[in-house]
This record gives structure tokens, C-alpha cells and sequence, in this order.
């Protein structure tokens, strides 16, 4: 039964102190009215905790995300825009990159933009600035447990050439601050295709600030270039915003914790009056064999992100092609990917860095 407010209540209990779901929770969705934001569809997932919306326009990823009423996830200057807004040249993507609880990159590129045998893509690939094909809401109740779920498809074709498909299913429950993420990529097209996915996760103030740590369970971290290596000490580590910094991207070899599923997470213990908070990603290290830490911390983009992706080659699809990292689908072949996004507050953040260190101890004692 949901654990709401301080009260374990049962499905009759519940409806006995309210009109309707929808005031304390459920599924709300609606569309943006203004500047570019107009037009594009939205819905809004409650959980009388978790509160997330996402943007059925943005490839259904997640625009803003609370626990408990506080804000944790990044949001970019440019907020929210429609698809048709969307520039692949070069790192023009980064004009409608509105950060958020997760921006999707792929289906066949992330990285810098280039080109190559498969045509020109621009930075972090087209899916985040696709709209769903296919979309469903369902609130369905099992006994005393209220389930909450979302689906969509996302298609990323070129005649003639390459087509992607994104099936794509959310998921969770009344009461709780986890939503469970299932993705099935498919070739329905008839040529191999280079198949890149990173899932972008991003923590702003106030779970962002001084006292910000970033903990995986890792077997190795090292810089992406020069800039990250000059900071590599610190790679786990928030700051106070500055003028002028350089981005730092470095690169980790996830491993699995007791569970089989590989963590990350960002955390501060000291923020909210020293309740602190938090979000986790736990993921599939065979599905997900690599995982990118961002650390941004200028004054007026301040973020650091936490990113599970399937290949380690952040440098782009033509380093990737190159040095033999380059995942592939074959017509009529699918991956699936699944994750797990909790927010954290008081003990499961406390358990979510334990259950990190002691697979990191666990790796660093059997060398």
C-alpha cells in the first residue's frame, strides 16, 4: 500500500479521505502555451513524492523533476522548445538542449558532430528532439498499490537509409521515489546501422552547490582531454559557481553492485537544512558498459550530469569507428535498456552511497 504523508494507507482508506487521485497525485497532462515552448505536449507524473514532467515532443524525457516539493534536476536558459526548433548543424543542438532530469542522446550518434560512410550527424544525435509517434497514460490499480505508467514511440528514419525505432516505458507507483525506465531500440529497416545511447542526467541547484559529491561504482575513471585532466582530483566534486569555467568530462568503467545493476549518483548530504538530497541512476553495465561524469560549473550554467551510455566513445561516432567502439544493429535486431532513476532523501541516501563504496571496496580488494 502507498506510503503517503506519514500514513500506509489501503486503496478504501484512501478513497475515503479523497474526491479523486488527482489531489495528491496521478497523471496530469497538458500542452505549453507560450514562446517556443507552444504547442509541444506534456504530462505531468505524481507520486505524492516523485513529482516529473516530461515532453511528449521531446522524445518523452524528463523536463522537471521535485522530491518532496524541492527541485533537484538542471534546467538550460533556453527552457523548453517544440521540435521544429531543433538544428542538427554542428552543436547548434545545444539551442534547444533544455538539460532536465534526463536529455536523451542518439539513436545514432553522441558526441561531437562529424561525418561519415553513414552521412553527416550533428552533436548528441536527433531522438531528444523527436516527437512521439505513439503515446499512452495508464493508472491502474493492483490491490492496494497504484500503479502509474507512460508510454511511447519514437521514430529516427532517413529514406533510403537508416530506421530507428524508440519503444520507450515509464513507470511507477503511488507513494514511491523511483521510476523504473524500459527502452527498446529496433532496427525496422533493412541496412546495418550505427546505434549510439546515452542518457543524460542532470543535477542543478540545490542539490548542485559546495558540499555535491558524485559516487559510481567504478573500476576506472580517466579525463577525456587536457582540460578534465587538469582536473581529475576533483572529478567527483561540486564547487561554487565561477567565471568562466571549463567543462570537465571524464570517462568510468561501471561495474556491477550486489544486485548486478551498476549505480551512480550525485548527492548533498548538507543541502535543505542538512536533510540533504540526491538522485541515483542504476543501470545494466552489459548493456551499458560505460558511464561519462559532466562537471560544469560556471556562473549561469551550473551543472554536473551523470550519463550511462552504451559504448565509451564520448570523443563521437567517427573516434568510435575508429577505434573499434562502434555498436551496430542489424535489420530486424533490437536492444533494451533498463534503468532505474530514484531521487534520494535522508536514509536511501545514505544507503545509495554505501551500497556504491562497498562494491568499490568489493572490486579494489580482488585486484
Amino acid at each position: 500500500m502507498p506510503d503517503l504523508f506519514g500514513k500506509s494507507l489501503t486503496r478504501s482508506e484512501l478513497d475515503a479521505r479523497t474526491g479523486t487521485l488527482a489531489a495528491i497525485g496521478g497523471i496530469t497532462e497538458f500542452t505549453y502555451a507560450a514562446g517556443r515552448a507552444r504547442g509541444v505536449r506534456a504530462v505531468r507524473l505524481d507520486t505524492g513524492r516523485l513529482c516529473v514532467d516530461f515532453a511528449i515532443d521531446r522524445a518523452l524525457d524528463i523536463t522537471r523533476a521535485t522530491i518532496d516539493g524541492i527541485p533537484f534536476a538542471w534546467r538550460s536558459a533556453n527552457e523548453i522548445c517544440a521540435p521544429s526548433y531543433y538544428d542538427p548543424d554542428g552543436d547548434e543542438w545545444l539551442r534547444s538542449f533544455f538539460g532536465g532530469w534526463l536529455t536523451t542522446c542518439g539513436l545514432a550518434n553522441f558526441g561531437p558532430a562529424g561525418s561519415d560512410q553513414w552521412g553527416a550527424f550533428g552533436l548528441h544525435g536527433r531522438i531528444d528532439n523527436t516527437p512521439a509517434d505513439e503515446y499512452a497514460a495508464r493508472t491502474a490499480w493492483e490491490g492496494d498499490r497504484c500503479f502509474l505508467e507512460l508510454t511511447a514511440s519514437m521514430h529516427e528514419s532517413k529514406a533510403l537509409t537508416s530506421e530507428l525505432v524508440l519503444h520507450r516505458r515509464w513507470r511507477t507507483e503511488l507513494g514511491s521515489a523511483t521510476l523504473f525506465l524500459e527502452d527498446r531500440v529496433v532496427n525496422t529497416g533493412g541496412q546495418r546501422t550505427p546505434h549510439m545511447l546515452l542518457y543524460h542526467c542532470n543535477a542543478g541547484f540545490p542539490l548542485l552547490d559546495a558540499t555535491t559529491r558524485v559516487y559510481a561504482s567504478r573500476s576506472a575513471t580517466q579525463a577525456r582531454d587536457a582540460v578534465a585532466q587538469a582536473g581529475i582530483e576533483r572529478w567527483d566534486l561540486g564547487g561554487e559557481p565561477v567565471a568562466d569555467f571549463a567543462e570537465q568530462v571524464f570517462i568510468h568503467r561501471p561495474i556491477a553492485c550486489d544486485d548486478g545493476r551498476a549505480r551512480a549518483a550525485i548527492v548533498n548530504p548538507a543541502a535543505c537544512a542538512g536533510t540533504g538530497i540526491g538522485f541515483e541512476i542504476a543501470y545494466d553495465p552489459v548493456a551499458l558498459p560505460a558511464l561519462f561524469s559532466w562537471r560544469q560549473l560556471a556562473a549561469g550554467t551550473y551543472v554536473m550530469a551523470i550519463e550511462p551510455a552504451n559504448t565509451p566513445a564520448i570523443q563521437g561516432r567517427t573516434y568510435a569507428a575508429d577505434h573499434a567502439l562502434l555498436p551496430f544493429l542489424e535489420p530486424g535486431e533490437e536492444r533494451r535498456y533498463e534503468l532505474a532513476f530514484t531521487a534520494l532523501r535522508g536514509e536511501d541516501l545514505t544507503a545509495s552511497i554505501a551500497t556504491i563504496a562497498k562494491a568499490n571496496a568489493t572490486t579494489a580488494a580482488a585486484r
